[in-house]
């Protein structure tokens, strides 16, 4: 089942896992997440709310995330799958694979792998053994999802395809496809919303950025008393684009890179009597300019804000970010004062797997992208209500 969001996937797969064990009472069931927080939010919940509605009883291990049913003498297992290879040494009858095309295409050929292999315990089905897989088409036709199920072309392979588009969800509250309208291009509206197969290789990344409609001659100006800065850590090319906020809407103002964090710091003494932020890349938490002292800690310590999350949000979601505001021109670049994120908004690609392309030698395109995306997505978030979640399901023999 492939679709957008809110379109029901991920009930849909909590709900045919219920019912399988009720309809076969001894076998056992798992459910796959792409992480232990969605494995507890969404399918931990879910599927205790389901069984309340049944009225069966159940016996949780909320720290190993198993739900038993003692009047089936059946176990519901919430699996993460972050860790393909440790998806072994036990048995299912069936299972679901939630958000499979969120993860690259190596990682979810493995997960298909792994967990086909642990679907093999004896059960009644009229078609055996069955794997069910749920996602939005997060990858495009460069998926693995994509490539092994296209758009139902094997249904005759022992699959069934289904296509859902988030508008086929009655229950989903006034207005919210209006919500996701505003933070996706209308590329990335064809996929999240009416759950299509778009292609990211025939496309630029920034395929909504023109030079000349986002173009401004802004500078800072003795008016602007708060500068937001967003910074790529990079040893020998650490990247940052300096922005400006004005109703609402995002003015990059200037660039600059340093060496290291310190000469960044020191760097910043050219807008001197400026408030400045810094939405830095997460990984300088842990990352360390020296032996002592975190790349966060320095430009804390050095009196400038720091804006961060505790892990960079993934790359689809900054590059949705950054889309929807060009899309919607709520994005302006001084192009001469931003040369090399104008560059790198321009000629930044996809590589055959649908991965943005990056580089090894710093400063590169991708960095300045990365800079400007870390302080996009941290002030302009995509926000979504609901889980994400697309299907295929598919028969396996038994053996």
């Amino acid at each position: 089942m492939c679709g957008g969001l809110g379109s029901g996937k991920s009930e849909a797969a909590t709900l045919r896992l219920v019912h399988l064990v009720t309809q076969d009472p001894g076998i056992d069931v798992s459910h796959f997440f792409p992480s232990y927080r969605l494995a507890k939010r969404r399918g931990f919940n879910g599927t205790v709310n389901h069984l309340k509605k049944l009225g069966l009883k159940f016996i949780v291990n909320k720290s190993d995330l198993t739900i038993f049913i003692p009047q089936l003498g059946s176990t519901i297992y919430l699996e993460t799958y972050h860790d393909p290879d440790a998806i072994i040494a036990y048995e299912i009858s069936h299972a679901v694979i939630d958000e499979l095309d969120t993860v690259s295409y190596e990682t979810a050929e493995h997960v298909w792998r792994k967990v086909t292999e642990r679907v093999r315990q004896k059960c009644t089905h009229k078609s055996g053994n069955t794997i069910g897989c749920v996602t939005t088409p997060d990858h495009g036709t460069s998926g693995f999802c994509y490539a092994t199920w296209g758009e139902g072309q094997n249904v005759d392979d022992g699959y069934h395809y289904i296509k859902a588009g988030t508008r086929s969800n009655s229950f989903l509250p006034e207005g919210y496809v209006d919500q996701i309208a505003k933070n996706y291009d209308p590329i990335m509206f064809e996929a999240f919303i009416h759950g299509g197969w778009v292609s990211f290789t025939q496309n630029k990344i920034y395929h909504f950025f023109d030079r000349t409609k986002h173009d401004t001659d802004r500078t800072i100006t003795a008016f602007d008393t708060l500068l937001h800065i967003g910074l790529d850590f990079n040893v020998g090319g650490c990247c940052a684009v300096v922005f400006v906020v004005e109703n609402n809407n995002i003015i990059a103002v200037d660039e600059f890179t340093s060496y290291d964090t310190r000469d960044f710091v020191n760097n910043l003494s050219r807008y001197a009597g400026k408030k400045i932020i810094v939405y830095p890349d997460a990984s300088g938490g842990s990352r360390h300019t020296n032996a002592t002292e975190s790349d966060l800690s320095i430009i804390t310590r050095s009196g400038f804000q720091v804006l961060a999350h505790s892990s960079n949000p993934s790359v689809r979601d900054r590059i949705n970010a950054v889309n929807g505001l060009l899309a919607n021109n709520r994005i302006k670049i001084n192009t001469s004062k931003c040369q090399n994120l104008t560059n790198a908004l321009e000629t930044q690609g996809y590589t055959e797997r649908g991965e943005p392309e990056k580089w090894s030698k710093h400063p590169a395109t991708d960095d300045w992208t990365d800079a400007a995306g870390y302080m996009i997505n941290h002030k302009y978030p995509v926000r979504i209500n609901t889980t994400r979640t697309a299907i295929v399901s598919g028969a396996l023999k038994q053996g």
